[in-house]
């Protein structure tokens, strides 16, 4: 299943009413037998069927279509993957997948291992579920995607049907589908070996038929779609017993388990129901926590795929056949269907280039509920429209959040946030434009009142100003010399390049006596305003220690 944004505790706490947003159904153009697992992933949607896997975008909308395949049955990708992996049933081997190309780049042979059907994989490891309906010939096998030519390892033991199989957090259950009375066993994966846990049965005559199996996604939990119960079970790994029942279909008869799933982000749990005569589906949410059911939607005139629920980003999927064709459908749930969040962005009314500014605001929920810590993504543009470095903002845990900027010239900044959401919570962004008025500095000179004729002259000046660092800037300087008789003569001293906190130095040697006018020049850019002062240095007629004649 594919991957999805992290979710806080605190988001689980409040309810809510469904949203009256639509679900959609999407005709995929082919009619298949078998098939009718799905993943999402980089934007893409894939779905087994049998001699091709349909891609389409998050939509339905039709991409393109891997053919030429033989028993495409089970899908798998993992969270930060970019390949998808296919069972292929009849040929006996997995497919390796570019999610970008959609090129077939890896076959691993399972011929040792025929038939597999089911797929769970977590990060580079892959568990395979096999066997082709003769007794003994079925079971798991486990295999390290990262080398080109796995090795396959056995895990548990044999089975007469491929058994369903899910994996996280180092917990591996698998069950087989056929089996009566059910099994569903229970290994720690953690290390390259499967080391067994134990062994769900439910009570002393075991589980009725397993139509489903899936787990949590911190791996405590294992969900359970059985046939004769009317419901679905969550039950804890760890103490294998059962801890929650999710019932409450709106079909007749309470309708019949199909497939179970839950969330990446552990926000809620998806069970799939069928009519008893297979003419209609129906999707249910539930609360994780209290089996509330928060969401539900219904189709009429098609059967669910057992198994085919899928999660990508904040959208949930399944897939649909129609009775007699076998004409394959994808189902998608409303965007984040059930809240709403607000994202606000306060910024000062003005600034001033080189300095920094505050930008505040915070994020709420439509339920009311403290969102936790979460990540908001900043976007910002100077003012000629070109992006600047993307940063990441993290709130704090009742959602409030602030961040600093130093805008590096005048004009205006734009800035825009944005929170993506998650399963409960649909995302929202907030904007806001800064006017940035340029830099103005404060231009001083240092240096002595008198000087003596043919004596170097030290001058330093600055125009600095606390926490600003300055870009690139020129100071001129040039000087008027009025001498004693009344001539008039003036000279340019070499251009300075001040330092980055704005302090500068220059020097001079007087050759004419007089009064020397110093006036300098500082260079304006996109950030600061020009600036000027002037300092004079008087310098006698004589050299200081020369005696007066006459």
């Amino acid at each position: 299943m594919a991957g999805s944004l992290l979710v806080t505790a605190g988001l689980l706490v409040a309810q809510a009413p469904a949203a009256s947003a639509a679900d959609t159904v999407t005709d995929l153009g082919v009619a298949a037998d078998r098939g009718g697992d799905v993943v999402g992933k980089s934007g893409k949607i894939f779905v087994a069927a049998d001699d091709r896997i349909v891609v389409t975008k998050s939509d339905g909308a039709l991409i393109d279509t891997i053919s030429g395949l033989s028993g495409a049955v089970a899908l798998s990708v993992a969270d930060n993957g970019r390949k998808v992996y296919a069972a292929l049933r009849d040929s006996h081997e997995v497919i390796e997948i570019d999610i970008a190309t959609l090129a077939i780049t890896k076959r691993i042979d399972l011929t040792a291992y025929p038939c597999p059907s089911t797929l769970a994989q977590s990060y580079e490891r892959l568990w395979v579920g096999y066997g082709c309906g003769e007794a003994g010939e079925g079971g798991v096998v486990a295999l390290g995607l990262w080398t080109p030519t796995p090795t396959l390892v056995p895990v548990g033991p044999g089975t007469t049907q491929p058994p369903l199989v899910a994996v996280a957090r180092g917990t591996l259950v698998a069950g087989e589908p056929a089996a009566d009375p059910a099994v569903i066993r229970v290994y720690d994966v953690r290390t390259d070996s499967a080391i067994p846990r134990g062994e769900i049965r439910g009570d002393a005559n075991g589980l009725p038929l397993l139509r489903d199996l899936a787990l949590t996604e911190d791996g405590s939990a294992a969900l359970s779609a059985l046939a004769d119960t009317r419901q679905f079970d969550a039950w804890d790994t760890t103490t294998l017993a059962r801890a929650r029942s999710y019932d409450s279909s709106a079909l007749p008869e309470h309708g019949l388990p199909a497939a179970v799933a839950a969330s990446p982000n552990g926000a809620y749990v998806v069970g799939g129901w069928n009519s008893s005569a297979g003419e209609a589906a129906e999707l249910v949410v539930y609360d994780p926590a209290t089996a509330e059911v928060i969401y539900a939607a219904d189709h009429q005139g098609k059967a669910l795929v057992a198994g085919s629920i899928a999660f990508y980003g904040v959208l949930t999927y399944a897939v649909l056949k129609e009775p007699g064709t076998g004409r394959m459908h994808l189902w998608r749930l409303p965007h984040s269907p059930y809240h709403a969040s607000t994202l606000t962005m306060t910024a000062p009314s003005g600034a001033t280039a080189l300095k920094q500014l505050t930008l505040s605001g915070r994020l709420t929920l439509s339920t009311g509920a403290l969102p936790g810590v979460q990540t908001l993504e900043l976007h910002r543009w100077l003012p000629d429209g070109t992006d600047r470095p993307f940063q990441e903002i993290t709130t704090a845990a009742d959602g409030t959040y602030q961040f600093t900027d130093i805008p590096p010239s005048s004009g205006t900044f734009k800035y825009q946030l944005y929170w993506p959401g998650n399963s409960w919570f649909m995302g929202d962004g907030a904007s806001t434009a800064v006017s940035v008025a340029s830099h103005q500095p404060v231009l001083t000179v240092t240096g002595p009142a008198t000087g003596v004729l043919g004596e170097r002259l030290e001058f330093s000046g600055t125009f600095a100003a606390d926490g600003v660092v300055f870009p690139p800037t020129t100071i001129t300087v040039s000087c008027k010399i009025i001498a004693w008789d009344g001539t008039v003569t003036s000279k340019t001293l070499p251009k300075v390049t001040p330092a980055a906190d704005g302090s500068f130095g220059f020097a001079d040697t007087p050759t004419t006596p007089g009064e020397h006018t110093y006036t300098i020049k500082l260079a304006g850019n996109s950030a600061i305003e020009p600036a000027n002062t002037s300092h004079v240095v008087t310098v006698p007629s004589r050299p200081r220690g020369t005696p007066a004649t006459g």
